[in-house]
């Protein structure tokens, strides 16, 4: 699965489907407080930095689909979409 497709989802379930097929891959997510988002942990070095990275505008996309926008939010998606699974 490419990243990018992820800015073709429109469904909660379909997002969340798809962050556990990339974090069967590898990839990490996580909640990063000062962007109000779900990032992924490449993310994080730039973020740090203050600078933008690839994948803002997919995350910010993910983040809206799944109702993330706060750490509860976060905490909510995360208990109805098991997005920590490892």
């Amino acid at each position: 699965m490419h990243f990018e497709e992820l800015l073709e989802m429109e469904e909660d379930h379909e997002i969340a489907e798809a962050i556990h097929e990339l974090k069967k891959e590898g990839e990490q997510f996580l909640f990063w407080n000062s962007s109000k988002r779900l990032v992924l942990a490449r993310e994080i070095p730039y973020l740090m930095k203050n600078e933008k990275t690839g994948y803002e505008e997919i995350m910010i996309h993910v983040s809206k689909i799944l109702g993330i926008k706060s750490r509860k939010t976060y905490e909510m998606a995360d208990q109805r979409f098991n997005l920590t699974m490892y």
